[in-house]
């Protein structure tokens, strides 16, 4: 009698890897190098505008935004806005039939006074996460075939989907603004759930301007505004039943301040406008086929071993960290001003017991005036390590956002600061699952048969329900069905009777 496999075609979710390259934006200013005294710092505000996943290829543009503050040859603090378009392409294999999610991240920023214009440099640090499926024949069943199945959930997506999203605000200040000297945004999520129709990403907008007070002594200012959201990206086949998980990034950002002169007091204006991609998933359980045999026919098994990726609910904690950055020598009489550029890098993460840590570098730059009133700044870099509160399975992999806020400085001597930041961190885990399946069956011929009636078997210590019917050429539920008082892993001194039908 021969045998009739069926195999059914199963997607599961894949991490294809991550793809990272950096580049060098360049920009000439307006301003001519004899206007320059001296440059007090230099930001940049890199975003992703497009990506498209072609035949290996990933090709993304994005552009920079440089925020420069400095002092000219008259001893007055200006600023300047410039910005470059930038094009890029990483090419790689694993990059076919994926889907990417593109992030750009300044890393370093210089001037240079070598020309007739003051230029500026940028580099920038382009990453790419790769999400595919793997797609499997695996083997269900079948007519005159005995098998062994392991269920396995998975998530099925339903789509990427995206969202634009403005958030605004104005806000008082009660003192005159000369100048906006530098700005930011960062959006941090921390929770995503699906609604009806729509995926729900809560979160917040921090806000920071490091600001230059009109009148006597110029004093710089750094205000901070926090700003709560709740964006629901439309997605027609979502229920509240369902997982989800999204990204955001900051695509733009604008700061406007009208000065009230005669009551000495500002109003800021502040925009950004954020860019959602989310995702909602059904939850399937899935019958996979690990092992099979023919009572009638001898057969040849062809198996394989695959991962795949279950996301995990998302989880958002903070903490406060606090370290110690050498620092050129300060002169006596030295004053902290204000610190802007907070930015956290992780470096490594680690599981121990019921507790993450996470370990990485916090950058800074420091603002300072010195006993002559003149303003000059500091880079700043400390290490940290910090608990996350929370435990992962150790398989877990985790893909940390570490966003850093609320910097403080306090000089602790001529050559060492202390800083102190809030980080807030927006973890996105995904669990790897191994699964083995059967892909292919070839006949090789009929089985001899055994022509006895009733056979008695001795089986091996440890021994299993399948590999014992397997190896008896039995039907795992016949063999219960004949020998109801065995007990699994066996000890070696049962007795296993086999009728067979004749």
């Amino acid at each position: 009698m021969s045998f009739e496999p069926e195999f059914t075609k199963i997607n599961l979710s894949s991490e294809k890897g991550a793809l990272c390259e950096q580049l060098k934006v360049e920009v000439k200013t307006e301003i001519s190098t004899d206007e320059v005294a001296e440059v007090l710092s230099i930001s940049a505000f890199a975003t992703v505008l497009e990506n498209q996943v072609d035949n290996g290829a990933v090709d993304y543009g994005g552009k920079v935004i440089f925020y420069l503050s400095y002092v000219d040859t008259e001893g007055s603090l200006k600023k300047c806005e410039c910005g470059s378009q930038f094009k890029g392409c990483i090419k790689d294999a694993i990059a076919t039939d994926a889907h990417a999610y593109v992030t750009a991240k300044t890393v370093k920023c210089e001037s240079d006074r070598s020309g007739v214009k003051l230029g500026v440099t940028a580099y920038v640090d382009v990453c790419v996460k790769l999400d595919g499926t793997v797609a499997l024949d695996a083997l269900a069943g079948g007519e005159n075939l005995v098998v062994e199945s392991d269920e396995i959930t998975v998530l099925k997506g339903v789509g990427h989907k995206t969202l634009n999203f403005p958030v605004e605000e104005e806000f008082e200040l009660n003192y005159a603004v000369e100048e906006v000297l530098s700005h930011s945004a960062n959006a941090v999520i921390t929770m995503v759930q699906c609604g009806v129709n729509c995926i729900i990403v809560d979160g917040e907008v921090i806000l920071s301007a490091i600001l230059l007070q009109k009148g006597g002594k110029s004093d710089i200012i750094k205000e901070v505004k926090t700003l709560p959201f709740r964006a629901e990206i439309e997605c027609e086949d979502a229920m509240p039943n369902m997982q989800a998980v999204a990204r955001v990034s900051e695509k733009s950002f604008k700061t406007d301040v009208s000065v009230d002169e005669e009551n000495s007091k500002s109003t800021v204006f502040a925009s950004v406008n954020l860019v959602f991609e989310g995702e909602a998933f059904t939850t399937d359980s899935v019958s996979v086929a690990k092992d099979a045999f023919s009572i009638e026919q001898e057969i040849e098994l062809v198996k394989k071993e695959t991962c795949y990726y279950k996301t995990c609910d998302l989880r958002s904690c903070s903490a406060v960290v606090t370290g110690r950055s050498a620092v050129n020598e300060l002169p006596v009489g030295a004053i902290v001003l204000a610190v802007s550029g907070e930015r956290a890098e992780v470096v490594s993460k680690k599981c121990e017991g019921e507790d993450t840590i996470v370990a990485g570098v916090l950058t800074a730059t420091g603002y300072f005036r010195d006993g002559d009133g003149k303003v000059f700044v500091q880079t700043l870099e400390t290490p940290f390590e910090c608990s996350l509160g929370c435990a992962f399975e150790c398989d877990v992999d985790l893909d940390i956002r570490a966003l850093a806020k609320r910097a403080k400085l306090k000089i602790i001597s001529l050559t060492e600061v202390e800083i102190e930041s809030e980080l807030c961190f927006t973890v996105y885990p995904a669990q790897k699952q191994n699964v083995c399946y059967v892909c292919e069956i070839k006949p090789l011929g009929e089985k001899r048969k055994n022509n006895a009636t009733v056979s008695v078997y001795i089986p091996c210590e440890g021994e299993e329900l399948w590999s014992l019917a397997k190896r008896l050429n039995v039907c795992p539920d016949s063999l219960m069905q004949t020998n109801p008082e065995l007990q699994f892993p066996l000890t070696g001194k049962e007795r296993i009777v086999v009728y067979r039908q004749k």
